[in-house]
């Protein structure tokens, strides 16, 4: 009888991993995956320390007590906005055939969002942030997926690439905290934290015009 085992090369856990790295070699993959990583940086970091800002930051300043019910709100009122901007961004993105004019506006719209409070230390200012950020992210999460697919180096190996994608969004979304406590460590106050997240998600938008192969 035939023998029908197939002959299968050995796993090798080296080759494994390093296939993961080979979206990062293609020069626009790259830069779409270090814009998002920036941008969930930087709003990571402007939304970590929202509990110590309603005390510490804004004027008046708030009790613990109150800034323990103010904290939820603040999440709460981005939430329209980030819908309806999700609603929309993906259908216009479509419609228009492009992605990067999104990706940047949402971009740029992020940072000038950390402008209000870097400026305005009171409550209305970090409710206005968070509506304007809400907007914002919701604009830049379904376009920035699109734009992803777009500049996928290897179709075949669409999970795997769009899986390091999503490591982008959870690096950012982990090292925010770690970046916003060390700011409020070496500055001694909270506005440079709002500095820093300016910053980070205003060079996001930079990143994504260094994109060549898509629109």
């Amino acid at each position: 009888m035939a023998n029908l085992h197939a002959n299968v090369s050995a796993h090798r856990w080296g080759p494994f991993f390093s296939g993961f790295l080979v979206p990062l070699r293609d020069n626009d993959f790259r830069w779409v995956w270090l814009s998002r990583i920036l941008l969930t940086f930087g709003y990571a970091a402007s939304t970590a320390l929202g509990l110590y800002m309603l005390q510490s930051y804004i004027t008046p300043a708030m009790s613990l007590a109150d800034a323990t019910r103010t904290a939820p709100l603040l999440t709460a009122a981005s939430l329209p906005g980030t819908i309806v901007a999700l609603l929309l961004a993906g259908r216009i993105s479509d419609r228009i055939g492009r992605r990067k004019p999104l990706v940047v506006a949402a971009s740029v719209l992020m940072a000038l969002s950390m402008l209000i409070p870097l400026f305005w230390a009171a409550l209305p200012a970090l409710f206005l942030q968070s509506i304007v950020a809400g907007i914002a992210f919701g604009i830049y999460l379904p376009v920035d997926q699109a734009l992803f697919i777009d500049v996928l180096p290897d179709k075949a190996a669409a999970g795997r690439d769009l899986g390091i994608a999503g490591l982008g969004s959870n690096l950012g979304q982990a090292l925010g905290p770690v970046l916003a406590g060390q700011v409020v460590a070496l500055t001694g106050g909270y506005r440079g934290v709002w500095a820093v997240a300016t910053v980070l998600t205003a060079i996001a938008a930079i990143a994504i015009l260094r994109v060549r192969t898509a629109k």
